[in-house]
C-alpha cells in the first residue's frame, strides 16, 4: 500500500513538473517568434507562433494578437481573422484592432465577418471567466489608484486601502483552492499589452509591502509556471518591491550621501540591474525573455548596467 502511495505521489510531482515545463517552453518559443517578427522574418515567425500555440492548452490573448499583427504583415487576412477571433475569445478589447496595425485586413471580407461575430466572441469570453470576481478586483484596483490621487487620498487612506486589498487577496486565493486568481479565472486584463500593468492586478500589488509580496510570491510564481500570469508581471512586482533587489548608500564628492537602488530582473529602465548575468539566469527560470530581447520588444535603447552590491 505504501509503495502505491509513493508511486502515486511521484506521478503527481512529475505531472506538475511537466506541466510547468510546457509553459516555460511556450514562453521561450513565443519570444523567438516575436524576435523574428521584429526582424521582418514574418513567414518564419508565423511558423514559430503555430509551434508555440500547439504546446499548451491555453495560449495567451496577447500572443494571439501579436500573431495577428504578424499575419497582417504577411498579407494573409484569413489568418489575421483566425488569430483575432482567438484573441477576442480571450478578452481582447475590440478597440485595439486599430487601422494602423490592420490596414489591409480592414479592407477584406474577413473584417466584416469579424465585426458580425464580435458580440458572440465577447459573450464567449465572459462565459468562461468569473465576471463578478473580475469586477471586484477591478474595483479594488480603482480604489488603489483613487487613494493615490492628491484630492481623494493621503497616507492613511493609502495604507487603509492597501491593507484591505492585501487581506482580501489572501481570501480570494483561499477561496480559489489556494491558487492565484489567474487568466483562467478572471481573464488576462491587459488592455495595453503584456508589458503594461494598466488595469491589471499587478498595478495594485506594486503598492504592497515587501513582507506582503513575500507572502504572495509563491502563488504568483506558480501562476507564471502554470500559464496563469505573465512572467513580466511577476518580475515587475519583485523588482518594484525590492524583494530581491538591493540598495546601496553612495557618498558623493561633496560629502552628501545618496541611495541607489538596483533591480533583480530588470523590468525598469531607470534603475540599474544588480547583476546582469544573474538576472539572465533568473529570468530564464520564470520564462522571462533575455534582457536584450526584452529591450528590443519595448523599443528601449537601455542596456544592462551592473550595480553589484
Amino acid at each position: 500500500m505504501k509503495i502505491k502511495i509513493l508511486i502515486l505521489f511521484s506521478f503527481i510531482l512529475i505531472s506538475k513538473s511537466l506541466f510547468s515545463q510546457k509553459y516555460l517552453n511556450y514562453y521561450k518559443i513565443i519570444n523567438i517568434a516575436e524576435i523574428n517578427s521584429i526582424d521582418k522574418n514574418f513567414l518564419k515567425a508565423d511558423s514559430i507562433y503555430q509551434e508555440a500555440f500547439s504546446l499548451v492548452k491555453s495560449p495567451f490573448k496577447e500572443d494571439y494578437f501579436l500573431a495577428a499583427i504578424n499575419s497582417e504583415k504577411l498579407g494573409n487576412p484569413k489568418k489575421v481573422y483566425s488569430y483575432l477571433k482567438l484573441s477576442l475569445e480571450k478578452g481582447l478589447l475590440f478597440k485595439r484592432i486599430k487601422t494602423k496595425d490592420f490596414k489591409n485586413f480592414k479592407k477584406s471580407i474577413f473584417w466584416k465577418k469579424l465585426k458580425v461575430e464580435r458580440k458572440q466572441l465577447e459573450e464567449t469570453y465572459l462565459s468562461n471567466i468569473n465576471v463578478s470576481l473580475r469586477d471586484e478586483i477591478h474595483e479594488m484596483i480603482e480604489k488603489d489608484q483613487k487613494a493615490r490621487r492628491p484630492i481623494f487620498g493621503g497616507w492613511k487612506q493609502m495604507k487603509k486601502v492597501d491593507s484591505y486589498n492585501f487581506n482580501r487577496f489572501l481570501k480570494i486565493i483561499k477561496e480559489n483552492n489556494n491558487k492565484w486568481p489567474g487568466f483562467s479565472l478572471i481573464g488576462e486584463n491587459t488592455p495595453k499589452g503584456k508589458y503594461n500593468v494598466t488595469g491589471n492586478i499587478t498595478l495594485m500589488l506594486l503598492h504592497f509591502s515587501k513582507e506582503q509580496v513575500e507572502i504572495l510570491k509563491p502563488y504568483m510564481l506558480k501562476a507564471v509556471l502554470d500559464g496563469e500570469m505573465y512572467p513580466y508581471h511577476f518580475a515587475r512586482v519583485i523588482d518594484y518591491s525590492g524583494l530581491k533587489g538591493g540598495v546601496k548608500v553612495i557618498k558623493k564628492s561633496n560629502g552628501k550621501k545618496i541611495i541607489e537602488f538596483c533591480a533583480f530582473y530588470g523590468t525598469y529602465f531607470n534603475e540599474s540591474i544588480c547583476d546582469c548575468v544573474e538576472a539572465e539566469k533568473e529570468r530564464k527560470k520564470i520564462g522571462f525573455e533575455p534582457l536584450g530581447d526584452y529591450y528590443r520588444k519595448v523599443s528601449s535603447s537601455y542596456t544592462c548596467k551592473n550595480r553589484k552590491l
